[in-house]
């Protein structure tokens, strides 16, 4: 009696424990490879593009910091025109 509880337990432990694991692994790999492939394929296409457009946004990043300068003069004086021609507008 004392084996055959063994082989009882065994049995029905070695059932559950293979079916679980065996779809698990299956999803993982069908899911790995087709990420890692699209993954991939993105960031190559989009390292390069991103690269380039890194460069141009640090540059812009530059010229919008003296841009800014300039603009936030013009601003003021563009702000006064148009409320004076709206005024005009009204008035007539």
């Amino acid at each position: 009696p004392k084996p055959k509880a063994s082989a009882r337990k065994k049995k029905g432990d070695s059932a559950s424990s293979t079916t679980p694991p065996t779809p698990t692994p299956t999803t993982i790999v069908g899911s790995a490879p087709r990420l890692s492939a699209t993954a991939k394929e993105s960031d190559d296409g989009s390292d390069d593009d991103n690269d380039d457009d890194n460069d141009e946004t640090v540059k812009a990043s530059s010229k919008s910091d003296k841009d800014d300068d300039d603009n936030d003069d013009e601003e003021e004086p563009a702000k006064n025109d148009d409320e004076d021609t709206e005024s005009g507008k009204g008035g007539d």
